[in-house]
């Protein structure tokens, strides 16, 4: 390798790092970081911090829940000998801490 093609190799390296649109963000003071990187960060890292998160799917899940139980309601039906009924008695009743600590020492 000559000089001449090691210059070029040097130049086109600079190049690259100059145009690179995957370079890091630098380092700035800790209390303007969070501003610096909303202003400065690619839209890819944008898209992928938005898309995480299970909210929807918790919310569907709730949902069709619901109406699981609204329909078990109006048409009596029952489910594993389960019913609408069986289930309000179950979130109305009271917990006993005691029995819930003796079951848990017994895991």
């Amino acid at each position: 390798m000559n000089d001449s093609e090691m210059r070029r190799r040097e130049l086109l390296q600079q190049t690259r790092r100059l145009y690179d649109e995957r370079r890091d963000i630098p380092a700035v003071h800790p209390r303007y970081g969070r501003l610096y990187h909303n202003l400065y960060s690619s839209t890819e890292e944008q898209q992928k911090e938005q898309t995480g998160g299970s909210f929807y799917l918790r919310l569907v899940i709730g949902i069709l829940c619901f109406i699981c139980f609204v329909y078990m309601d109006q048409s009596n039906a029952g489910v594993a000998e389960v019913n609408s009924t069986s289930i309000v008695n179950q979130i109305e009743k009271d917990l006993d801490m005691d029995t819930v600590m003796e079951v848990w020492n017994n895991l």
